[in-house]
């Protein structure tokens, strides 16, 4: 039977009325990640903010766990205040996937965590983040592209040996880049295992785990490329693995 990854759904966003329509609310999902995970032979699972008081079992029925790009991570989940108005909180985001993030740690579940999701895994460790890279380090890389997202925008120098260099084959990586937020001092027990030019982490791993790792890009944009579509199929390999130990 395929693994079941879940994958959490975006933020909420409100369609333009139509003529007699008021205004509905909806979830919103790229589909390039349900594309992800089912093209790496997993069913994705969407678990929205309405699961946030029932994580654990949620996180009981699944094999893997992928955390999914959005609006930005609470600077009060570090205690700080927000710095500007560039900072687009999502607290029914946070509440749900750092719910999610200590079941999933607790029980060894594989994670993918993207973007946001990365940001999330640091800060659900203790960690903090740069709250607006153009205000906060002006010197550094333009991080947030323009043009075609499935196009590399810098490249990363990643570090030998880590959980992705073994995924890549390779210590360097060419990724786009679409986030102002990223990773400042790190969460516990994590390691930076890739960096821009700049110095800016771009990848965090749990080494303690068989698959725990963030990443600051978007690989779901990037599946023409087989060392993106790799980061994919290790997480369903790393889900299945745990799947068929458990039923044994």
């Amino acid at each position: 039977m395929p693994a079941i990854i879940g994958v959490t759904s975006g933020d909420a966003f409100r369609e333009r009325s139509a003529e007699g329509v008021p205004n509905r609310p909806h979830a919103a999902l790229k589909q390039d990640y349900l594309d992800a995970v089912a093209g790496a032979g997993a069913i994705p699972l969407v678990v929205s903010p309405e699961a946030t008081s029932a994580t654990d079992l949620v996180v009981s029925r699944i094999d893997g766990l992928m955390l999914v790009g959005g609006l930005d991570v609470d600077p009060a989940n570090y205690g700080e205040a927000v710095l500007n108005d560039t900072v687009d909180p999502s607290p029914q985001r946070d509440a749900l996937e750092l719910a999610l993030l200590r079941s999933a740690l607790g029980r060894r579940v594989p994670i993918l965590a993207i973007c946001r999701g990365h940001q999330l895994l640091n800060v659900a460790r203790g960690g903090t983040l740069w709250q607006d890279l153009p205000t906060q380090r002006p010197d550094g890389l333009r991080h947030s592209q323009r043009g075609d997202p499935h196009s590399a925008g810098h490249e990363l120098q990643i570090a030998d040996g880590s959980l992705l260099h073994r995924i890549v084959g390779s210590q360097r990586l060419g990724t786009n880049s679409f986030h102002h937020q990223a990773v400042r001092a790190l969460g516990q027990g994590l390691q930076p295992t890739a960096w821009s030019s700049d110095g800016l982490v771009e990848a965090l791993e749990d080494p303690t785990h068989r698959y725990v790792l963030g990443v600051q890009w978007h690989p779901e944009e990037m599946l023409d490329s087989a060392s993106h579509r790799a980061l994919f199929e290790a997480l369903v390999d790393a889900a299945e693995e745990r799947a068929g130990k458990e039923s044994h």
